[in-house]
């Protein structure tokens, strides 16, 4: 049988590992700041081009 203070310790490492993970990759989650898209509007519309003559 599994000792349970054994599996809390097995737990607790485990939630230190993907914290630690976690925290290392977080900038590579967040788009660069110098993108100028923050997903509140639609993007400006294309200017129609104008038939040839």
């Amino acid at each position: 049988m599994v000792d349970k203070k054994d599996k809390n310790g097995k737990r607790q490492i485990q939630e230190e590992n993907l914290d630690d993970t976690l925290d290392d990759s977080f900038p590579a989650s967040d788009p660069p700041s110098h993108s100028g898209v923050t997903g509140d509007r639609d993007p400006p519309k294309k200017p129609e081009k104008s038939p040839k003559k």
